[in-house]
């Protein structure tokens, strides 16, 4: 197969880091760096901590200065996307293909701007559900292809359109798991796992309330609560102080809970989970895929999920699907699981196989790369369209 050279583009300012980037950033570079052979990669993004940026080529523009001023200027903000794009397309014209993350507008303004190699949009939130049906079929002849990481997704993105929904291919997101996988020595008894963003539609408020419930049947479990309220920085909001309060009252009648805050994703995150007993993140909002779920499904820890989004998507039938806003509900679920090991046992060998099966990074890389000789295939090459 001929050799494709694939510009990606970040959106937004995320970063290219392992510590300061998001889930768009370790997509590309998990898929991306396992196909360096096959594959020309180029990142392009806002600039980037050198210290923990990713391996991969990544490219900025001086350009963002100019849009950062311009963000925080209202009559200008909806320029800002325009001067980034045409800021990066000298570079970009050479490309077989670009692959934009979360940024549906952006197809049009590329090809506004003359590019005319592939267009892939590849989404993992739902940028396109506000869209009206026109404006979607409008969308669809300027791209090649839409990709989204849920069936979820796809219904919420592409359901107004019919033109949309024939370029559209469900794509999961993935887990390393030569860095997430069980180990039993580690394992230890009673262990509740949360970790995200430490905001409200995270849920950790929910959390903390079934857990005040749970020990009433297991006063001797404990509770960790890992993440930040950004990626990398945290700040103590009025939410992340109530969160804390109730805690607090909890701690002082004997409860054992923790706060460990933000946590490395490839250094620590791994260990957290294989100590677990059970993980659970109780997302409030409809969660695309809820990739920390499958990250513990990996490391054989039982799930304790939200029943909304495309969880329920990632967990299959290998772990438990609860309503966060009902306390009484989310409380049973972990304490049934807590008092039966053999369910336990159980539910850690068929979520360890489901993520080996459907999201470690070497399947979703494979299925990544066929997917981009059959969408580059449709149309000539950038350069030979030049």
């Amino acid at each position: 197969m001929t050799r494709l050279s694939i510009a990606v583009l970040l959106s937004g300012r995320e970063q290219f880091s392992v510590y300061y980037g998001g889930a768009l950033a370790r997509w590309t570079y998990e898929v991306y760096s396992r196909l360096q052979d096959q594959v020309n990669v180029k990142v392009f993004g806002f600039p980037t901590d050198p210290e923990s940026k990713y391996s991969l080529n990544h490219e900025s523009s001086a350009w963002w200065r100019v849009c950062t001023v311009m963000s925080r200027v209202p009559l200008a903000r909806r320029y800002e996307d325009y001067v980034w794009l045409r800021a990066l397309m000298p570079r970009l014209r050479g490309f077989s293909a670009v692959h934009i993350h979360n940024r549906p507008q952006w197809a049009s303004l590329l090809r506004s701007l003359g590019y005319r190699g592939s267009v892939i949009v590849h989404l993992q939130n739902d940028h396109l559900g506000h869209w009206t049906p026109a404006s979607l079929d409008a969308l669809a002849p300027d791209l090649d292809g839409l990709v989204v990481c849920s069936a979820y997704l796809q219904k919420q993105s592409i359901g107004k359109s019919a033109a949309l929904a024939l370029k559209t291919k469900v794509i999961f997101n993935g887990v390393n798991t030569n860095l997430f996988f069980p180990n039993e020595e580690l394992r230890e008894p009673k262990t509740i796992f949360f970790v995200g963003s430490f905001i409200p539609a995270k849920g950790p408020l929910q959390l903390v309330q079934a857990y005040a419930r749970l020990l009433q049947s297991h006063p001797d479990a404990k509770l960790i609560i890992g993440g930040s309220t950004n990626f990398g920085t945290h700040q103590e909001t009025e939410y992340v102080r109530q969160v804390r309060e109730l805690a607090a009252s909890l701690k002082q009648r004997g409860a054992s809970i923790e706060f460990p805050g933000y946590i490395h994703h490839d250094r620590e995150l791994p260990g957290f989970f294989q100590r677990a007993t059970l993980f659970s993140s109780p997302s409030l909002f409809q969660e695309p895929f809820g990739l920390v779920n499958a990250e513990a499904m990996a490391c054989a820890t039982p799930v304790v999920g939200s029943n909304r989004g495309g969880i329920p998507e990632v967990l299959g039938d290998t772990g438990r699907l609860i309503n966060p806003e009902d306390t009484a509900q989310y409380a049973d679920a972990l304490s049934e699981l807590l008092s039966d090991s053999i369910e336990r046992l159980r539910l850690s060998g068929t979520t360890t196989e489901r993520c080996r099966k459907m999201f470690d990074w070497d399947v979703i890389a494979r299925t990544w790369t066929s997917y981009l000789h059959n969408v580059t295939d449709i149309r000539p090459r950038a350069a030979d369209c030049a």
